[in-house]
């Protein structure tokens, strides 16, 4: 594999990886249901379950953008190599 490509793979994937870890972060520090907790739970309990599930998901989440930054950098490398170069 070329160096270039490697180079430009792994600098999307990187971009991908820090996008993903900060929408998963924003996500515990702000989660969705934050304002509607069940009634037989108090509001600190439900928040605490709530940061738990989101801190659970952030690794997954931060590996899944990790891998379609990546995926998109290889892309546009095939479609200027394609259609650009000549």
């Amino acid at each position: 594999m070329n160096y270039i490509v490697l180079a430009v793979v792994v600098l999307f994937a990187a971009a991908g990886a820090i996008v993903g870890w900060r929408r998963a972060t924003e996500r515990i520090e702000n989660p969705p249901g934050k304002y509607d907790f069940p009634g037989g739970m108090s509001r600190r309990d439900h928040l605490r379950s709530l940061a738990h599930k989101h801190r659970q998901w952030r690794i997954p989440i931060t590996l899944a953008y990790a891998a379609a930054g990546g995926a998109a950098g290889f892309a546009l490398l095939m479609v200027y190599a394609v259609f650009i170069r000549r």
